[in-house]
């Protein structure tokens, strides 16, 4: 359960997507209002709508159902990260590969994490330093605000998006590596990231 639901929360917090203008047709303008409709539903914790854009071969890791059910006794428990904002910085040109297209998204997230020990002030210590240090490796920032015991994360972070003839599909970089590895995502993809 404890894995499921962090391959569940990994997967939708480092898809959190972004867009810019690029002139790739039909394509790139699907993309954008797919990305569009998949930022909406991030933000609103839509899980339905953010399930439909999981590519559909992480459901034979984990079952549809499953990662369904998952996401939404998270989203019920209140201590999900919130995304606050989405701010809209690069979409890579689509590049075609044997069984479809796809593009590497960036995006910078502004999400908000509230503190799972507000009565304990060494444990809110403990776990800004402990996300100061992972943040710093992506040049990413993290505030502390001990009144609403709220940790204020600020990052930016990689997407592909994919799409096989059954519409855009995300994956975050680091999960797409992953999913290759087990052969669930063409090899191709993250051999050619940027």
């Amino acid at each position: 359960m404890k894995k499921t639901l962090l391959l569940s929360i990994l997967l939708l917090f480092t898809t959190a997507c972004t867009m810019s203008p690029s002139p790739n047709s039909n394509n790139m303008e699907a993309l954008k209002t797919a990305l569009n409709a998949y930022t909406e539903a991030t933000i609103s914790n839509d899980v339905p709508t953010l399930i439909d854009f999981v590519y559909p071969k992480v459901f034979t890791v984990v079952p549809k159902e499953k990662m369904t059910q998952v996401l939404r006794a998270a989203y019920a428990t209140g201590r999900m990260p919130t995304i606050k904002e989405v701010k809209h910085i690069h979409i890579e040109p689509t590049k075609e590969y044997d069984t479809g297209v796809f593009s590497v998204i960036t995006s910078n997230m502004i999400s908000e994490l509230k503190s799972p020990r507000p009565q304990n002030a060494k444990i809110e210590a403990d776990m800004l330093k402990m996300l100061k240090k992972e943040l710093a490796r992506s040049n990413g920032s993290v505030t502390f605000n001990p009144e609403s015991h709220t940790f204020t994360v600020n990052h930016t972070d990689q997407t592909i998006a994919i799409n096989e003839d059954s519409g855009w599909k995300f994956a975050g970089v680091n999960q797409a590596k992953k999913y290759a590895e087990r052969g669930l995502l063409p090899q191709i993809i993250v051999e050619i990231l940027p």
